[in-house]
């Protein structure tokens, strides 16, 4: 299949050995999209325009009616890793290899905890690092989101090189009906951010109810900035209770994000914020963020960043 991703095109297949691949879209002879029209011969793409074909690493292996291949001619692979049902793929603009990878999520092997269930996804104007400093921006939360939230709180971050988790304290307005009675629920909510590309979120409520939940959000650039946002939520069984119960959080949560959305397309990134100290980490985050990016001039300078928060204390 074509897909056009980090603003190139690439092209996604399986071949009979059941592995997932990524290539650069077009074929090296005259430059076919090999994701229209091409098709899979055993583990080989075969150009649909004079039946190249090419193998696993990339490499032509036959070339039609050819006494000899052409040696130079091949394809880059990039790599890839299949996780959580999830086919990830790694960019870097100088092709080197990855230096991490995504963990298993926990939730997949225990057997009391459902499966995870595609819910909305999303192309949004926007630029990646945007949709995930949302989750450390703690004051938009009552505010924007207050049928789901009355109240949040920070517990600080943990960073652990490409990752980062954001401890809060969330008072929720459980499926809306709390704000209506005013009633609501205190627990846990951890948020870890694998590198640009992922975000788990973990809520925990053990407050007269009992909930847990598991929200996995799927970051891919497809332009500088545009973004595509795919969400899968799981969550502890509750009995008869739980497919309901899953039901309405996808729906709140595939919400919030919508009123999301209109604020990130539209707003402009500051590089000095003017901060209050209820906005959340917002500035480690961004100094966190800086060693995904090929150079500091891709995002605000990051002397620019420790200024900033070194002057808001």
């Amino acid at each position: 299949m074509p897909l056009r991703v980090f603003g190139r095109d690439v092209v996604l297949l399986r071949g009979v050995d059941g592995v997932a691949r990524i290539f650069d879209a077009h074929c090296p002879h005259l430059g076919t999209h090999l994701g229209h029209g091409g098709r899979m011969v055993g583990n080989l793409l075969e150009c649909p325009f004079h039946g190249w074909r090419f193998d696993a690493t990339g490499r032509c292996v036959f070339v039609t009616h050819a006494r000899a291949l052409p040696s130079h001619a091949h394809l880059r692979p990039w790599p890839v890793q299949e996780v959580n049902d999830i086919v990830l793929a790694w960019f870097d603009p100088d092709g080197g290899a990855p230096d991490w990878v995504m963990p298993e999520l926990p939730e997949r092997s225990l057997t009391d905890w459902t499966d995870f269930h595609a819910a909305k996804h999303w192309i949004i104007r926007t630029h990646v690092q945007e949709v995930l400093e949302n989750g450390m921006d703690l004051a938009h939360f009552p505010h924007l989101h207050r049928q789901q939230t009355a109240a949040a709180e920070s517990r600080g971050v943990e960073v652990d090189g490409p990752r980062l988790i954001h401890h809060t304290i969330q008072h929720h307005n459980i499926f809306g009906i709390g704000r209506r009675l005013g009633w609501h629920v205190a627990g846990t909510l951890d948020i870890t951010c694998h590198a640009l590309g992922c975000a788990v979120n973990r809520a925990c409520i053990r407050d007269g109810i009992s909930l847990d939940y598991c929200v996995v959000f799927y970051f891919l650039p497809i332009e500088p900035e545009y973004v595509a946002v795919h969400s899968y939520y799981s969550m502890r069984r509750k009995g008869l209770l739980t497919l309901p119960l899953l039901w309405l959080a996808m729906r709140d949560g595939s919400y919030t994000i919508d009123q999301d959305v209109p604020i990130w397309e539209n707003k402009m990134f500051w590089n000095c914020p003017h901060l209050s100290d209820a906005d959340g980490p917002i500035m480690q985050f961004r100094r966190w963020a800086q060693q995904f990016y090929e150079t500091a001039a891709a995002v605000p300078a990051l002397a620019e960043l420790r200024q900033a928060a070194e002057d808001r204390g």
